[in-house]
């Protein structure tokens, strides 16, 4: 594929600021940030505009906050100037330069897709084998602490095989060096180049290894055979290969028979949600902390009907 030029100049187009704008103030769960953003709209927009336009933009630095569940992951947050900005160069950079490349069974942070396109393919994939094979395998691999070990030289030569406009390379490549190693989770960017940094071991497994049933979400991914000596052989190979791109699998790696449970997705292999009792034990504290009037009923009715839509969906990729 050719690279992509003349990219820079759309993210300082004026509706594409103003429907990032929209975006940003649309996925903002704070009200009172909202509102202010709102107030001052038309400054916002001139400001990114001027800044954008003349090449000036420098990001600044992250908010960082810990979450423990589902499992302890260092978050980031944005200011909302650079929340904007971040979002036009996903959008107007990264998408057009990234997505043609990209195959179908890397389900992630792309609009159509996502975790419950993971799952009814995996579940496809074991109905196609369970009719052809009968008895297969599955390899479910999972790369230890994916983002944080993202080396910014390898992305970067792998984006310059994609990109050849230079002022699109620059401000990604600011944006990747906010982080003075990997990406960190919460900004779009992140969640982009994420996708793409395996986008090479997709394209080894489907076309060296001759993986024919494979998805990926992030760096949690499957692969289906009827040869566990091959799955085998294709673990050795993958973790040769992930050598060369500075990552390792988990210990949570391991090569399941067709009749093993297994966790994917959040839901077991055979397609149900498998953290009943962890929802459980949420509702139980959002519950005492609405009684104790540390949340509101709107707060707690909502975590409800979160929860209620997601078990709902557990027998249902």
């Amino acid at each position: 594929m050719k690279r992509k030029g003349n990219l820079y100049q759309n993210i300082y187009e004026f509706d594409n600021i103003v429907n990032a704008f929209n975006e940003v103030c649309k996925n903002t769960k704070n009200k009172r940030k909202v509102a202010k953003l709102k107030e001052y709209k038309c400054i916002y927009i001139s400001r990114i505009y001027t800044i954008l336009s003349s090449k000036q933009y420098k990001p600044g630095s992250y908010n960082v906050f810990t979450i423990y569940e589902p499992k302890k992951r260092r978050i980031v947050s944005q200011n909302m100037q650079d929340k904007i900005i971040n979002h036009l160069v996903s959008r107007h950079i990264l998408y057009p330069a990234i997505l043609p490349c990209l195959i179908d069974v890397n389900v992630a942070s792309r609009k159509g897709l996502g975790t419950n396109q993971g799952l009814i393919l995996a579940n496809k994939f074991h109905n196609l084998c369970k009719i052809k094979y009968k008895n297969y395998y599955i390899l479910k691999c999972d790369i230890s602490k994916f983002f944080s070990s993202i080396d910014h030289i390898k992305l970067k030569e792998k984006l310059m095989r994609r990109i050849k406009d230079k002022d699109a390379l620059k401000i990604v490549f600011d944006i990747i060096d906010v982080e003075a190693n990997g990406l960190s989770i919460g900004a779009m960017t992140s969640q982009v180049l994420a996708i793409f940094y395996l986008n090479d071991m997709d394209h080894f497994i489907k076309e060296v290894l001759k993986i024919k049933y494979y998805v990926r979400y992030q760096d949690d991914f499957l692969l289906f055979h009827e040869s566990k000596d091959y799955l085998k052989y294709c673990l050795s190979e993958i973790e040769k290969f992930l050598q060369n791109e500075k990552l390792t699998l988990n210990k949570k790696t391991r090569i399941y028979k067709n009749t093993n449970n297994f966790i994917f997705l959040g839901r077991n292999s055979h397609g149900k949600y498998s953290k009943y009792r962890d929802v459980k034990k949420k509702i139980k504290k959002k519950l005492y902390l609405y009684n104790s009037k540390k949340i509101n009923l709107s707060s707690f009715i909502g975590t409800l009907i979160c929860y209620k839509n997601l078990l709902k969906k557990g027998n249902n990729p």
